[in-house]
């Protein structure tokens, strides 16, 4: 820690405000005043409830009373809310300085008196920040780094493709074609060879390997410039070192606590008891001997769990009363209450042979050389796609600007960075650090430029996003990050908790976070206010709900007014405290803790919008008729669905409509008549507008409250966004963006959420439960990497069940390296809970915390045990005061007769049309079958939907040629719609025949050209017989003069039947129809002759009616 100087600024004009800051306490001010300087470079460390937004505030205001212009200083964060609540702290402290009020209180007038030198500085230069906040540059890394790349498209190769926030589609893409080329013949061998490799790891199933190489591109930044250029002579002198040095440090640890004694005791042994032969080499060092009997003598040590033994017995090689087993015993005595040798023991143990093995080299060199095309393929999936995601877009600006030294020169002149402050700075990836090193590489020690980094170590809990904290440590241990020397300071005084939590945390993590690395520094409590901190053993989980109760009880009956939260780290630790909740009456709002998807009025409309999607989508259907708006009873859902495989269909047959209830008829026919009504709709095709269309209509609104609404509009607002087409253009995509959205948080005076959403939020009370609950597990990698003595090393999964064999002990170990990281971190986890309280903390468990072989060391009591064994308390949690209510509810549903009047202008057009010019008039009877004639209806449709694209694309970007390659979305659309299964074959054939057919006719080609005002699915409207109607035409131009309304017809002529009496019998069905087409144009108003024409392609005649 940097000893603070004099309270004073090379920028005079700031001396008198940071000896104002320096007034304000007696413990930490004098840094705090001293962190604002701009002309100090400052690495500010902040711990939990220090006040370091407030720092960040007072440095930004500091820097823009020095800058030419706002842009010159670059505040970097982690979040849009986190940038946008700076925003808004900066323009809200210039509008308070506006008024000219000076506070009163003396921690609020150092802000006051830098936002007033702004507003001089402001009105001097013309900024005008309170009506342009957006001048302010405080955003994202991710938002930085696509300006920055943006800036540079050509070196930079980001040209005008959005960033994907849910690029693993894009990944399987890349995935599959890499690993589908073992296939192509044209590969070379050694492709091949590891191709065959990866894919005998995963038993040829590419499902297998298509999470694990996803997993590897999400986190490529922090190996891709490494894996690349290493080979199998790096990794064998890395793994060399590694081992001499971890052995080496391990001994010195283990002589400090007389293991010289336990070596001798086994050398002894070895004499006299074959179990312990291995022994007789007797020491232990970094030759393949002392390995080996360091690995067995940890081994014999170490119980199951990873804590020394405390005696040992005849089970262990020491029998009863032998003199050899009281030595042993006197020595394992002597151990007592040394954390560090069971650490030290574990490296032994699974330390790995110093050679690197021949199968694992080799596996690496087969990944490395898939990787290297795989990376190749995900370019070209994000080219495919014209998206990139945001590893990308973090790797190309960094290319950008260490684009040699001119080029990154050119570039930061024009962004003219004077000022650098980043927020959260331990959560910081390989990447991130390395961009903004990057950023600084041209500054000179005295420029007059500043870098301000504050953050705290103990809260960087985003390991499974890339942030490694051991960056920001290294910056505080050398005092210097790139060409700046950075002054270091510590915050104390914690503003938010009583001093009970204060002095209660101080205990727990000075001794949880001891070591000779530790930076670890006591808090001081600002605050005199009561508190207490309670940490409970309940019996079971019942028990612990009803504990959780009573404590909000509690809590409110002392003060009504606070805040209580109950934080978890996953939504399943809730299971039993959200029924005590609703017992006892107690309003809970989660935050991102509920998947909207779970929701019940979100999952009908999702089934509906699949059951729109997919005609032949059955249990979508089902869904659908048993929603809350549509209401179908089981007995009627059944009665549809039996013997029926599309349900569309069987809704409008006859059999099924006579076996329903009086009830179960009216449903349907609600329903079927709100489907008929989208289908002459003019955006009938639009699938986002006709699945809110449907809902409304068929009266969704009238089954939610007003928060369910809003998650319902998100999703209709998500399906707008993946329906540019009209149609679902990449359904996977779609629900996996579903999958990623929460319900909206209902009203609520105790707030759940998980501990990571905590961070940065205070509440009165705060209570942490199911403390033993594991987190997540996480799959196993294709391989395991690591930074270590600063040198790149990886791993390969080998895939074998032998945990002994050179390869398993290699990853194994580096797995284990992995692992430990993952414990440092829940321990950190836990500090960011426990630091979140104002006046109460209470923690709880459901095991017993003296049974030994309990609290997995993935949970929180397991990393946090060792501090908390002697803090627990039983309490007695009466579980029969929870009542669980069994049984199945009965689902509310709209009554069979409810109606939605919806404005002229509405979602469902207020009068329908009779007759309506498309392949569904033509087979209109044949919805009550599900025979050849409905296939005839698909194939029409289908049909119908093609010759509509390439009318909007135009011929000439349609050549007959390009039809080779629409098999495949022919035969989708063809599944989408209820086509049968095996008989897709034959029919995506037909429709291909008939696309053909109309592209190489003179006609057909006629029809689809570029004329003037052409249109697709026109309406037209007018008052005829006494009624408004609507007709929907497929196409319109005008040509030679002339209005024409051609139709497409995909009949086909009747085996046996003249072509001539063929095209008669069609001329004679449609005449009337085209004349009231004809009728209805003329009345809206067109003066043009107008011609009525049918196109057969399947004959490939027009017909001018």
């Amino acid at each position: 820690m940097t000893v603070p100087a004099r309270i004073e600024s090379q920028l005079s004009h700031l001396t008198p405000i940071m000896a104002a800051i320096a007034a304000t306490n007696p413990h930490d001010a004098d840094v705090r005043a001293l962190s604002i300087d701009p002309s100090r470079s400052v690495a500010l460390l902040a711990p939990a409830g220090s006040g370091k937004t407030t720092q960040l505030l007072l440095r930004l205001l500091a820097c823009l009373t020095v800058v030419e212009r706002p842009e010159e200083i670059l505040a970097i964060t982690f979040t849009n809310k986190a940038a946008g609540e700076i925003v808004e702290r900066v323009t809200g402290a210039l509008a308070i300085a506006s008024t000219g009020v000076e506070p009163v209180e003396a921690h609020e007038k150092p802000l006051y008196m830098l936002a007033r030198q702004v507003l001089e500085r402001d009105a001097l230069l013309g900024w005008n920040l309170i009506l342009n906040p957006a001048r302010l540059r405080i955003m994202t890394f991710d938002a930085y780094c696509a300006q920055i790349a943006g800036k540079m498209p050509i070196m930079s190769g980001l040209g005008g493709g959005r960033t994907s926030e849910d690029p693993r589609l894009v990944y399987r893409t890349a995935i599959l074609e890499t690993l589908g080329s073992v296939n192509d013949e044209s590969i070379s061998s050694e492709l091949r060879e590891a191709l065959e490799a990866v894919l005998g790891f995963a038993r040829n199933q590419f499902e297998l390997l298509v999470p694990m190489f996803s997993q590897l591109l999400m986190k490529r930044d922090q190996w891709v410039g490494e894996i690349l250029n290493i080979n199998a002579a790096e990794l064998s002198s890395c793994l060399t070192e590694i081992v001499e040095t971890e052995v080496a440090g391990a001994v010195d640890i283990l002589s400090q606590h007389g293991f010289d004694t336990c070596w001798a005791i086994f050398a002894d042994a070895s004499g006299v008891h074959d179990v312990h032969s291995w022994a007789s080499y007797g020491c232990v060092d970094a030759t393949a001997e002392g390995r080996d009997f360091a690995r067995h003598a940890a081994k014999a040590l170490l119980k199951a769990d990873n804590i020394v033994r405390s005696k040992v017995d005849a089970r262990n090689g020491f029998p009863a009363k032998e003199a050899l087993t009281s030595r042993m015993n006197g020595f394992l005595k002597s151990l007592t209450g040394a954390p560090e040798v069971n650490d030290a023991l574990i490296k032994l143990r699974d330390m790995p042979d110093s050679e690197y093995p021949a199968e694992s080299a080799k596996m690496m060199e087969h990944l490395t050389l898939i990787m290297r095309y795989l990376m190749a393929n995900l370019m070209l999936a994000f080219d495919g796609s014209a998206t990139v995601d945001f590893p990308e877009v973090a790797q190309r600006a960094i290319l950008s600007l260490g684009a040699g030294v001119e080029i990154g020169d050119a570039l930061l002149d024009e962004d003219r960075v004077c000022h650098l402050l980043v927020d959260e700075t331990q959560d910081t990836s390989p990447g991130q650090y390395k961009l903004l090193l990057c950023l600084v590489q041209a500054w000179e020690p005295d420029d007059g430029r500043s870098i301000f980094m504050c953050g705290d170590p103990y809260q960087s809990i985003y390991l499974f996003r890339g942030a490694t904290v051991g960056q920001f440590i290294e910056t505080e241990k050398q005092g210097r990050f790139g060409p700046k020397e950075m002054e270091v300071y510590h915050l104390r005084v914690n503003f938010r908790s009583s001093p009970a939590i204060v002095e209660w945390n101080n205990k727990i993590y000075s001794e949880l976070f001891a070591g000779p690395t530790s930076s670890f520094v006591p808090s001081v409590p600002f605050r005199s206010n009561p508190g207490q901190v309670t940490v409970e053993a309940l019996l079971t989980p019942l028990a612990e709900g009803v504990r959780v109760v009573s404590l909000i009880q509690d809590a409110f009956k002392v003060d009504p007014s606070q805040s209580v939260a109950i934080l978890v780290r996953a939504r399943s630790h809730l299971k039993f405290i959200l029924p005590a909740l609703k017992q006892a009456g107690i309003q809970a709002s989660g935050t991102d803790i509920d998947p909207i998807a779970e929701s019940d009025p979100v999952a009908e409309v999702v089934s509906m919008i699949k059951a729109l999607w997919h005609q032949a989508d059955k249990t979508s259907w089902l869904a659908l008729l048993r929603s809350a708006f549509v209401g179908l009873s089981w007995e009627d859902t059944l009665a549809v669905s039996r013997g029926h495989s599309v349900i569309p269909a069987a809704l409008r047959m006859p059999e099924v409509l006579a076996s329903l209830t009086p009830e179960g008829n009216a449903r349907v026919m609600r329903l079927t008549e709100a489907l008929d009504g989208l289908e002459k709709a003019s955006r009938g095709d639009e699938l986002a507008w006709k699945a809110r269309a449907l809902w409304m209509g068929l009266g969704g609104m009238s089954t939610v409250d007003q928060t369910e609404l809003g998650d319902v509009k998100t999703v209709f607002k998500l399906l707008g966004t993946h329906t540019a087409t009209g149609d679902l253009d990449n359904p996977q995509a779609f629900f996996n963006a579903l999958a990623n959205l929460y319900a909206s948080p209902k009203a609520g005076v105790v707030q759940i959420m998980t501990l990571h959403k905590a961070k940065g939020l205070e509440f009165g009370t705060v209570i942490i439960p199911s403390l033993q609950k594991n987190g997540g597990r996480d799959d196993t990698p294709l391989f395991h990497w690591r930074t270590i003595n600063g040198r790149f090393f990886l791993a390969p999964n080998m895939g074998t069940e032998d945990d002994m064999s050179p390869e398993s002990r290699l990853f194994n170990y580096l797995g284990s390296r992995v692992k430990a990281d993952h414990h440092d971190e829940l321990e950190r986890l836990g500090y960011v809970g426990t630091t979140r309280p104002i006046s109460n903390l209470h923690l709880l468990a459901c095991k017993d915390i003296e049974d030994e072989d309990k609290g997995s060391s993935n949970s929180l009591l397991g990393a946090l045990k060792r501090v908390l064994a002697n803090e627990f308390v039983g309490v007695d949690g009466d579980a029969d005061q929870l009542e669980v209510v069994g049984g199945v509810p009965s689902k509310a549903r709209l009554d069979a007769d409810h109606f939605v009047e919806l404005p002229a202008d509405s979602f469902i057009p207020a009068a329908t049309n009779e007759a309506v010019p498309t392949e569904n008039e033509l087979h209109d009877e044949l919805r009550e079958g599900e025979g050849n004639d409905y296939r005839a209806k698909v194939e029409g449709i289908v049909y119908h939907r093609f010759v509509e694209i390439i009318a909007k694309d135009g011929l000439v970007n349609w050549p007959v040629s390009k039809l080779s390659g629409k098999g495949q979305a022919v035969a989708a659309l063809m599944r989408r719609e209820g086509y049968p299964i095996k008989d897709i074959p034959a029919g995506r054939d037909r429709v291909l025949r008939l696309l053909t057919t109309t592209l190489e006719s003179e006609k057909g080609r006629w029809i689809l050209s570029a004329h003037d005002q052409s249109g697709q699915e026109v309406q037209v409207s007018g008052y005829r017989n006494g009624r408004w109607v609507h007709r929907y035409l497929d196409r319109t131009f005008v040509a030679d003069g002339a209005y024409w309304i051609p139709d497409w017809k995909t009949a086909e002529c009747p085996e046996g039947m003249d072509v001539e009496a063929f095209l008669r019998a069609i001329t004679s069905r449609y005449q009337q129809k085209m004349e009231e087409y004809r009728a209805a144009v003329i009345d809206a108003g067109i003066t043009l002759p107008v011609k009525p024409c049918l196109y057969l392609p399947a004959v490939d005649r027009f017909l001018e009616l």
